[in-house]
């Protein structure tokens, strides 16, 4: 990860942790397989953005750490959960869990990564529990809705923002509060969990982009595979209500990528998509603009500029 010094020092402590407590089992089996994805790497957003919003305040630096690797661990068994129901053979270039030692042990182990985040949550204290267990409430809530809509190409674009809202910027929101709550500053909190709500919509919409026109070497993901799964996302749905035929073929079964592209461009689904990224990263940008011009606060700043940059 690229950023100041002080983020590089607080992320290693954090990535440690997350190795420790993930592969703390005497199963050989169990810690294998619960820091497969973790050794796989990934972008560590959510703890980063714990990390830097604890900055906002004067103490917690333990609570504060225990928060950033909570919140990843849960991230990562709902990533465990969502390759199962996918049945997704990769991810971050690695195989699957499911793919490498079955289903049991994949549902197992996110159950067990799962707990372990909120084993470190109550270490923590004070209001991380809370904060974190109605995040994972709202994952759920978002994942059961996304699962009854595969497959529906008349489903609205407002009705993919909702459920994204759930499943993907609940947890970014919380990483923002726990920042705040971790470190004492508690008049930040509401600014903060906006921030990382609204950074959370723009990165799904970005990483749903890049699911369709991105480059499979950087995103480590198969190109085209929410479309063959029947999750149809943003600017899908967008190129769907401007291009009848697209939303023809899509309820006709249709779900090759090389033969949808091209209506999903006529129809605008990849601009419209972009535009409503754009807009989130600005919200998120105005939450947090009466804050100080401090190192932290750039931090915050610069990354929602790197999520459009991808696209």
């Amino acid at each position: 990860m690229i950023g100041p010094t002080w983020l590089l020092e607080d992320m290693l402590r954090v990535e440690q942790l997350l190795l420790d407590t993930a592969g703390s089992s005497d199963t050989p089996l169990v810690g294998e397989a619960s820091t497969h994805l973790l050794k796989a790497g990934g972008k560590r957003l959510r703890p980063a953005l714990v990390m830097i919003s604890s900055r906002a305040g004067e103490c917690g630096k333990p609570d504060s750490d225990l928060a950033a690797a909570a919140i990843e661990l849960v991230h990562l068994a709902t990533l465990y959960h969502d390759d199962v129901i996918d049945e997704t053979d990769t991810r971050r270039g690695a195989p699957t869990v499911h793919s490498k030692w079955g289903l049991e042990v994949a549902i197992l182990s996110g159950d067990y990564l799962f707990a372990k985040g909120c084993v470190l949550a109550a270490t923590a204290g004070g209001a991380v529990t809370s904060i974190l267990s109605q995040a994972i409430a709202e994952v759920c809530e978002g994942q059961i809705i996304e699962t009854t809509t595969v497959g529906e190409p008349t489903r609205s674009p407002d009705d993919y923002l909702r459920t994204i809202e759930l499943k993907t910027a609940a947890l970014f929101g919380a990483a923002g509060e726990l920042g705040a709550a971790t470190s004492g500053a508690e008049q930040l909190r509401e600014p903060l969990r906006t921030y990382g709500r609204n950074l959370g919509l723009a990165f799904q919409i970005v990483d749903d982009l890049l699911d369709l026109v991105g480059d499979p070497d950087v995103t480590g993901k198969t190109l085209g595979t929410d479309l063959r799964e029947g999750v149809f996302t943003l600017p899908v749905l967008i190129a769907g209500g401007r291009e009848p035929l697209l939303k023809e073929r899509l309820a006709s079964g249709e779900r090759d990528l090389a033969e949808l592209l091209p209506l999903i461009r006529s129809g605008h689904g990849i601009e419209g998509a972009q535009a409503e990224a754009r807009t989130h990263a600005e919200t998120a940008l105005e939450a947090i603009s009466d804050l100080p011009d401090t190192e932290w606060t750039q931090a915050l700043r610069d990354i929602p500029q790197g999520v459009l940059a991808q696209i």
